[in-house]
Formats: structure tokens, sequence, C-alpha cells
């Protein structure tokens, strides 16, 4: 009862093994004693299979929800082997859940010391002597694994309170510990370089200076190693094996895992995250937008919502001219003809917007004359400068496409531009794909009609965006940052932030020192060192690749100024002279195209018009030959009319061949006169 007021703890489930000797009324005695002192008991035995799955299934709830579980164990040591082997087996491991198993007889075995976990929490009594009960702790030294220490006894009273030593004062110092570490390469975090022999070389890193930082701090070493599988590993599959890393993690065959380490639920299930090491988001890469066609850029500007308004300009400037000129004779008795008067002033202002010079004014008048000024300071300074500055502007900085910066814009390229999206292998991003709805489920339905969806790594992704530019990838957002940074930044284009994503250290359930990790990393994540560190880390970049042009983002989604301050060069240009180039006379060709464009429509105005002209002048000289009266006509007329028709009809059929439309007529008057 002593040892467990001192632990402390509100409740205790005292199970009761099939070897047990100890009396029912011993335990019973014992369960009052802990009721009067305010702690709940839970009787439990293990006597058949059903019994046992219902300590089984009271564990899993604990674990699940996190709740205080401590368990008294009373049975022989064969079967506290026995015991231990399965609750380690399923999994049964976490802070809160405390297994306290009582020896009755002699020292603990050594198969039993095998099966203790460093995760499991485990502490042994015995009795050596009657009246004297010794204390055993798993978690005493921070460096000892499978071994019990002596922590405390009880002799009439308990020798110090609290009964087992804290984790957070046992693991402050870790005492020269070796951790086994793996590692992937993955930049900024981890420089790796693999060796033939199976062996890794870091070579730097955000995280390796983090992982030296806590080191130094909690006084442990640490040794790389190159995992089975290259991966981070995303959940527990369907059939009960987790890939990558944190599948040994999961498994205890790692001590802890750091690097750009998503927290999500699936992973929660498998293993536990430290306090945060990076605060980012979700983004998508895709290559930068190209160049639009130089020879259209003089045309581009000119979309249908300014042709709508040039037409209407055009259409009012006319109709306004003639009213200004017509108003005055409105009220004379004297008929003008106003239809002809309208057309002179519609294409009186027409040249003008054309620059086209004209000297047939529609009116001598002054009132006339000074709406044609303003007309034509309107089409000259307004327009035509304005138009001319804007163009010289495009010019000089060309026109890109538009760029992919939603999920929205990305699922349209995809569906009908060609566009691929991929992902890292048994990472974060592959998991909010598989399991998203909406946009996410819509997106991972389209890359099923890929051949390559996954990659090794996101530097493997970015060089395959570099190379092929229909191809998308989706990642971290800093790390895609950096990875920009190093292939040339001007190369590609990142999207907007999609959602906000934590990266944290991976530890195995239960792990005894993660308070002590979080201590540290606390204290260095309030400091700002952690920020520090991670820009830091594009000052190694080559000098070529800090000096070139900042990626391409999307409006919403500008980086911190704080982390451009620190990539900037001093001789870095301001943001109006970016990407501005010298006026070529490449770029010209698109006012050549126009000017063609101009003549073509020209001469085709110039052939209808002929056309048109033509067939009104044939209507009119039929019409008179018509109203030519046929006693007029003497004999030898009508002979030689005779033979112009046969002639004119002949030219007919020979004009028709030859293209024309309209024919040509014999002129009237010299038909009258002959």
């Amino acid at each position: 009862m002593d040892i467990a007021i001192g632990l402390p703890t509100t409740s205790l489930t005292i199970v009761r093994g099939n070897t047990t000797d100890i009396r029912s009324e011993d335990i019973l005695e014992m369960m009052c004693l802990l009721n009067e002192n305010n702690i709940q008991v839970i009787n439990l035995d293990l006597k058949t299979a059903e019994s046992k799955d219902q300590y089984f299934s009271y564990l899993k709830k604990g674990l699940d929800t996190s709740e205080e579980r401590t368990s008294l164990i009373l049975c022989e040591p064969v079967e506290c082997e026995n015991l231990l082997y399965e609750i380690t087996l399923n999994n049964y491991i976490h802070r809160s859940i405390l297994y306290i198993f009582f020896w009755p007889r002699g020292n603990v075995s050594k198969i039993f010391l095998s099966s203790i976990k460093e995760a499991i929490r485990v502490a042994v009594i015995t009795n050596p002597r009657p009246g004297v009960y010794r204390l055993y702790y798993n978690q005493a030294t921070p460096e000892r694994l499978n071994h019990l220490t002596l922590v405390n006894w009880w002799s009439d009273r308990l020798y110090k309170s609290p009964a087992l030593p804290p984790a957070d004062t046992v693991y402050q110092n870790l005492k020269g510990r070796i951790f086994n570490v793996p590692v992937l390469h993955a930049p900024p975090w981890h420089f790796v370089i693999y060796k033939n022999d199976s062996t890794v070389n870091v070579t730097g890193g955000r995280d390796d200076k983090l992982l030296s930082l806590l080191a130094k701090k909690l006084n442990f070493k640490y040794k790389y190693y190159d995992p089975p599988e290259r991966s981070q590993g995303s959940r527990i599959a369907g059939n009960g094996t987790f890939k990558g890393t944190l599948g040994l993690v999961w498994k205890r065959k790692a001590d802890f895992f750091i690097g750009d380490v998503t927290m999500t639920w699936e992973r929660l299930q498998a293993v536990e995250f430290s306090f945060l090491t990076l605060a980012d988001s979700g983004a998508f890469l895709t290559h930068a937008p190209d160049k639009l066609s130089e020879t259209l850029a003089i045309i581009r500007p000119f979309r249908w919502e300014v042709w709508s308004l040039v037409g209407a300009t055009l259409l009012a400037t006319g109709p306004a001219l003639w009213a200004v000129i017509a108003a005055p004779t409105l009220w004379n008795r004297r008929k003008q003809d106003q239809l002809s008067l309208l057309n002179n002033c519609c294409w009186f202002t027409t040249s003008l917007f054309l620059r086209q010079s004209s000297t047939k004014e529609p009116s001598k008048r002054h009132k006339a004359r000074l709406v044609s000024i303003l007309i034509s300071l309107g089409a000259t300074y307004v327009i035509g400068d304005m138009y001319s500055a804007n163009l010289t502007s495009l010019l000089a900085r060309p026109a890109k496409e538009q760029p992919i910066g939603t999920l929205e814009a990305l699922e349209e390229a995809m569906r009908d531009k060609g566009y691929e999206l991929v992902v890292e292998g048994h990472s974060s991003s592959l998991t909010i794909l598989e399991n998203g709805t909406g946009v996410y489920g819509r997106l991972a339905r389209l890359m099923r009609r890929q051949r390559i969806q996954r990659v090794r790594s996101i530097e493997v992704g970015v060089r395959l965006v570099l190379t092929k530019r229909r191809v998308a990838i989706l990642g971290g957002r800093e790390t895609l940052y950096y990875d920009t940074e190093r292939f040339g930044s001007h190369n590609f284009h990142l999207s907007e932030k999609l959602y906000t994503r934590y990266s944290a250290i991976a530890l195995q359930i239960g792990c005894p020192y993660l308070e002590s990790f979080n201590n540290v990393i606390m204290t260095l994540f309030e400091a700002g060192i952690l920020d520090k560190m991670t820009t830091d880390e594009y000052k190694n970049l080559p000098e070529h690749s800090r000096r070139s042009e900042p990626v391409t983002e999307s409006d919403n989604a500008k980086e911190s100024s704080d982390s451009i301050e620190n990539i900037q060069t001093p001789q870095e240009q301001s943001e109006s002279t970016i990407g501005l180039e010298p006026v070529t006379l490449r770029m010209l060709r698109g006012a050549f195209c126009l000017l063609c464009i101009g003549y073509f429509l020209a001469a085709v105005i110039l052939v209808a018009e002929i056309q048109v002209h033509r067939k009104k002048t044939n209507r009119e000289a039929k019409k008179q030959i018509q109203t030519v009266p046929a006693k007029l006509m003497s004999p030898s007329i009508r002979v030689k009319g005779h033979f112009e028709k046969i002639f004119r009809n002949m030219y007919i059929i020979i004009d028709k061949a030859l293209g024309h439309d309209g024919k040509e007529q014999i002129d009237v008057g010299e038909l009258v006169h002959t």
C-alpha cells in the first residue's frame, strides 16, 4: 500500500495469475487498505483466455486514450516472463502504463530481463526476507538497457518518496550513451554520401546540426546508418507492416529518426513526435512559365474587352461630330442631305483615329473644327501614345504564360494539358492524396493514369520537373524552395501555400527521454535558433545559385521577409528592373505581320469596291438600254444591235471564264449615236 501511495497513482489494477499462491483474504485486505487511501482498485485475473483478453482490452483502451494504467501483477516467475512477452508483442507500451511484477522468490531471471524494452515501464517487487520488500525499476539509469536497478525498499515504511524516479530527472544526462539513427539524403536537412560498403557519410544539414546540439546538451553520442528502405514511411499497411525508417522506429529497431518528418494521424499510430522542429506548409512545384510569342506582343493587348471599347469609341465619335454640325441646321426649312453628312463625319473621325491625312472636312464651322481638334488630340496623345508606351513596356518585359498556382489550376492542367503530378514515395504528401477528398481525391485519380507516380526523393522530383516541363511535384514548401535555389530558381514556379504541416523528431512510443528532447527543442525554437540554422543553409549554396533570380511564386504565397533578406546579395537589382530586356528587331516581327495583314485587308476591300462599282455600272447601263424606244431604231441599227448583243454575250462568257462576276456593257451613248 505504501508503494502504491508513493508512486503516486489514483487507480491500481490487481491482476492475479494462474500460479500465484497469495491467499484471497490477503488480496481482499490489501484492496480495502487501498480504498481507504482513495486509490481505486480494479480486480482482474488471468485464469481463462477470456479474462486475459479482457485485461488486454483494458490496456488497449488506456493506450488509445492515454489514460493512466498501473497494474500489480501477482504470479510465478515463468508466468511473469510469458505475460511480459505478450505485452511487448502486442505493443501495450506507453509512458502512462506501469507494470509492477511481484517476484515471490529468487533473483529476476535473464529471460525476463531480455524481454524488457527501454520504452516499457517495468517495476519488480521482491521479498528477500520477511518484512523487507525491494523495488527495482528499468528506467532508473539512462545508459543501461535490459537492466533493473534498485530504486527503493520498504521496511515498516517506504525509504523515500516518490517510489520511482521521474524520467525527466533520470534522462537529463544520458551519460555518453550511443544511439543508432537512420539517415536519408534530403537537402537541406541532411547531406548524405552513400558508400559501396553500406556506410554513409553525412556532410552537413540543418538536422545534423540540430542533432549535434542535442547530443552536446544531453551528453549522448549517435551513429548514422543506411536504412534498408531509403524512405520515411507513411502508415501501417493493412497487413500490419510499416515500411521505411519510421517502420524501424515502430518495430523498435531504431532509437529515433530526425529529418523532414511531417506529423500525421497515420504516423501517430506507430511513433511519437517531439516538439516541432519546423513549421512549414505544403506546396507543389512546376516549371517556370514560358515566354509568350514575341510576334504577337503587339496584338496581345487587344483582347475582346479592348476591341469592344475601341468599336464603341469609333461608333460614338462620328455621330457626335454629326450632331455638332447638324444641330444648327435642323430648324432651317432648306432640305439638306443629313445621311451624306453623317457618312462624311464617320469617315472623317475614322481617318483621325487611324492617323490618316484628310483634307475633306465635313464642315468649315469653328465648332466642328474644335470638336475635330479634340478628337485628333485624343487619338494622338491619349490613345496612341499610351498604347505606344504600354507596347514598349510589354516588349521590354516579355509576357509569360499563366502560372499554375492553385490545386484547381493543376487539376485543369493535368486533365487538359497533359501535366503529371509526382510525390515522394511513403511520404505525408502521398498520404494526403490517398486519403484526401475533393480536389485531392480528383488529383489522386488523375495520377493513376500516369506511368510514374512516385519518386525516390524530393531532389529526384525537382530534377524531373527541370528536365520534363509538364511535371509537378507535391511536397514541403521549405524543401522545394531550397531545391529551387540549388538548381536555379528562375527555372521553377512555386505554388501558393496549400496546408500547414509540422515536422518533428520521430521516437518510439513510450520513449522515456522524450521530455528531455522537448525541453531542448522548445528552448531552441523560442530563441529563434532553429530558424537561424535553417536560413544558414542557404549561405552554403554555390555563389551562382545565390545570385540567381528569385523563384516565381503565386501572389498569396510569398516567402517571409526574414528568409529573403538572408539570401539576397548586395548587388541585387530592384524589383522594377528585374527581367527587363533590350528591345530588338526580333520583337518587332509582330508589327510587320500586322502591316501585312492591313495591306491584305486593304486589297480585299479595294477588290470588293471595284466589283460593287462594276455591278452598279452594269445595272445602270442595262436600265438605259431598256428605256430606249424601239421606234427610234432603224433596221440597220437593229441589225447592228443584234450583232452587238451576240458579241456582248460572247464577252460575258469569256469574262465569266476568267473569273469576273460583273458584265461589261457597251457604252449606251455610243450605241445611240451610232
